[in-house]
């Protein structure tokens, strides 16, 4: 449904004195704050002055029930347009966030795009939990952040980071595809973003991890390793996005059953939940 731009700011303080007004669940333990500067890419002035450069008279925003509200630039997008007619972007994934992040934890997503999912989760982990969202992409990070603000999370926290394994380093993104911005891994051409593994945040307390990586999730795994040994998160992953089991190819399937054996080898059972995601929940 869409709606018009007047009017939209008195939605997000009632969101934001809705969410002050919940109780602390007991007992209440202080969120460790970890560190979210950048180690090599130092582009924050930059980044300020781009997001303050938010085109809104470009966007509409559209509501989706039980979720939230979006700024939608491009109705014909693969996924924006799933928003536009007022529909979760991957609908079967709502019942497993709420199954599994834990109120007042930690959940990270690797690859949270314009926050389809993100809100819900900030919506669940609560005003005493956190959550880390990573998106490098310039303009869907743009996107991002000002969708968190629209729905009055303050509990999130958007990083315009690449997520891999390895020593950090400045990589680049593939140029974007009109029309699936979604679908942009981690290549050549495209933005240049800073890429850390997990494990290098030392994450705690996490519930969650989220893994939307279009193709690149064997390297975000490879270097989570200790967070996800440590924290035992329940783990909703696509693995070799835009392709099925039904139809895929042989060195596909190879490459399906390299991530799932990453997985259980961590001690993990992994169950299809629908085409190329998975679920893998810890058996100890």
């Amino acid at each position: 449904m869409k709606i018009s731009m007047s009017g939209w700011m008195p939605l997000l303080v009632i969101a934001v004195l809705v969410a002050a007004c919940d109780a602390p669940p007991p007992p209440y333990k202080p969120m460790p704050v970890i560190s979210v500067s950048p180690a090599l890419l130092d582009d924050r002035e930059e980044t300020r002055r781009y997001l303050n450069a938010f085109p809104l008279a470009d966007y509409q925003r559209y509501d989706v029930a039980d979720v939230g509200s979006f700024f939608v630039d491009d109705p014909a997008d693969m996924i924006k347009q799933v928003i536009v007619a007022g529909d979760k972007w991957e609908r079967h994934s709502f019942d497993l966030l709420a199954e599994h992040v834990v109120p007042g934890s930690v959940v990270v997503e690797v690859g949270a795009h314009i926050g389809t999912h993100t809100v819900r989760i900030g919506q669940l982990a609560g005003p005493w939990g956190r959550v880390y969202a990573f998106e490098p992409q310039r303009k869907i990070y743009r996107e991002l952040h000002h969708n968190l603000a629209l729905n009055g999370l303050t509990n999130v926290v958007a990083m315009r980071m690449a997520i891999g394994s390895g020593a950090t380093r400045v990589i680049e993104m593939n140029p974007t595809t009109p029309g699936n911005e979604g679908g942009t891994g981690v290549g050549a051409g495209g933005d240049e973003a800073e890429l850390r593994s997990l494990d290098s945040f030392h994450f705690e307390r996490v519930s969650l991890l989220k893994i939307d990586v279009e193709t690149y999730e064997n390297e975000v795994l490879d270097g989570a390793v200790d967070t996800i040994r440590r924290n035992r998160p329940v783990i909703l992953i696509e693995i070799m996005g835009g392709t099925d089991l039904e139809t895929a190819s042989p060195d596909v399937l190879e490459k399906i059953a390299v991530t799932r054996g990453k997985l259980e080898a961590l001690n993990y059972s992994v169950s299809q939940v629908f085409k190329h995601d998975y679920l893998a929940r810890p058996l100890d």
